[in-house]
């Protein structure tokens, strides 16, 4: 292929997810022309998320969302956690308050309907959509800088003088530009897993305690969930079906020769889950990948002519659930890079560092860095998937049937229930060290 017959735009965007979508649209709106390349069939081809997405992200990006209908299930009205014993439940969940905004600060959305409405925003403002396109390589001058990417199709070269990066979990081109040396640890990648259960509205509104069709359901559920490894349960309630699901560490289902099948089966029989979802009608089952390393996995945010955003950048914040709203802001933050560095004519590494500058000057890369020890908190305190959560159900169910009963006999038992579980040091100890974790200390 000649010089003249080379297929060139401004930038080229991998990936139509959150991060990838949104990156193409901020380029588009300042008139560049830009190629979003997604290996999935469509957007969201291959996307088995569902659960919350926010408004504050959005909205950064896409000021009038909401006047543009997106497909959104139900707004987060209740959030919080539920703790799972063998024989009980404890919910621990506000409702209204800061909660109760229009439109909502979340809302449950299944990404297989969000991300081709998404992509279609940046595609509505100039972004050129490649499905069915699988990015393999970069195309780099003799001096080492990206100047494009080689795909899978024939003759399928496209030339821009900077790539954003939005692959997903699988890093395999952050690799490729040695942005990183290795593939994410086991340890520190999460399999969740999930099935959506079909059951009517009003159904639904009943069993979760719900007004109406406007009010919805998001809780992370700890403890018996996950068989005393790390991981965690969810529930969230759609507009006409309950996501039920998990997320486990993958090196534990490898070292315990677990099936996520029969896990979440478990999970779904359990006596506080199982009436719940009773009568529902399977809609889909699958999983999917999060990268749960944070801060410490995170590769080099740039180099000459490519920057890498979302989960490709590991920007996932477990404890907060948070990481659609870090990949929608990362990617925003690399667009307006990307916009600075052709106003320069300069797309060198030390023009593209402003977008880790960027990324600095808001919650990102902070919040990424006080929770960096979190991951491995839980890896070396598995107490609290199944100790605390069991004792939190026995002290509540003691305090609460404790009628006719000496109050100084059920505070000895309840101080009891926890020491017998834990040792009183170590459970002080366990606080501490939790504290830090997330304080980042």
């Amino acid at each position: 292929m000649n010089n003249a017959e080379k297929i060139r735009f401004d930038a080229i965007v991998v990936g139509a997810g959150l991060a990838g979508s949104a990156a193409a649209m901020v380029l588009a709106r300042e008139g560049l022309n830009v190629a979003l390349v997604e290996r999935g069939q469509k957007p969201g081809g291959k996307n088995y998320f569902g659960g919350a997405i926010y408004t504050h992200a959005i909205a950064e990006v896409l000021p009038d969302f909401m006047e543009r209908r997106p497909p959104f299930e139900r707004p987060v009205t209740e959030a919080g956690f539920w703790f799972l014993a063998e024989d009980g439940l404890t919910r621990a969940t506000v409702q209204g308050g800061k909660l109760d905004v229009e439109p909502a600060d979340a809302y449950i959305t299944l990404r297989a309907d969000f991300d081709p409405w998404w992509a279609e925003q940046a595609q509505d403002v100039g972004a050129f959509l490649i499905p069915k396109t699988t990015v393999v390589d970069f195309i780099r001058d003799p001096a080492g800088q990206v100047i494009g990417v080689q795909t899978d199709r024939p003759q399928g070269d496209i030339y821009a003088p900077v790539v954003i990066i939005c692959e997903g979990v699988n890093n395999l081109l952050t690799q490729k530009l040695g942005l990183i040396d290795h593939d994410l640890e086991p340890s520190h990648v999460a399999l969740a897993f999930k099935q959506v259960i079909s059951l009517p509205a009003e159904t639904i509104n009943a069993r979760f305690g719900l007004p109406d069709n406007d009010h919805g359901l998001a809780v992370s559920v700890l403890g018996d969930v996950s068989l005393g490894l790390p991981g965690m349960g969810f529930v969230y309630t759609n507009k006409k079906s309950v996501s039920v699901g998990l997320g486990m560490m993958l090196d534990k289902l490898a070292e315990y020769r677990l099936r996520p099948y029969d896990i979440l089966q478990r999970y779904l029989e359990h006596p506080a889950i199982a009436p719940l979802v009773k009568d529902g009608q399977l809609l889909e089952y699958g999983g999917h990948l999060i990268p749960e390393g944070g801060y410490r996995d995170m590769p080099q945010l740039y180099t000459g002519g490519a920057m890498v955003a979302g989960d490709a950048a590991s920007m996932v914040n477990a404890l907060h659930w948070e990481g659609t709203n870090m990949a929608i802001i990362a990617g925003k933050l690399a667009a307006e890079t990307a916009i600075d560095a052709h106003e320069r004519g300069d797309f060198s590494a030390q023009t593209l560092s402003a977008y880790e500058s960027r990324l600095r000057e808001g919650f990102i890369l902070k919040d990424l860095k006080q929770y960096r020890n979190f991951a491995k908190f839980l890896e070396t305190h598995p107490e609290f998937m199944d100790v605390y959560p069991d004792f939190l159900n026995d002290a509540l169910g003691q305090f609460f049937s404790a009628y006719g009963k000496p109050k100084r006999e059920l505070f000895q038992n309840i101080f009891g229930a926890l020491t017998h579980r834990r040792p009183l040091f170590r459970a002080v100890g366990d606080m501490i060290s939790m504290t830090r974790s997330v304080m980042g200390l």
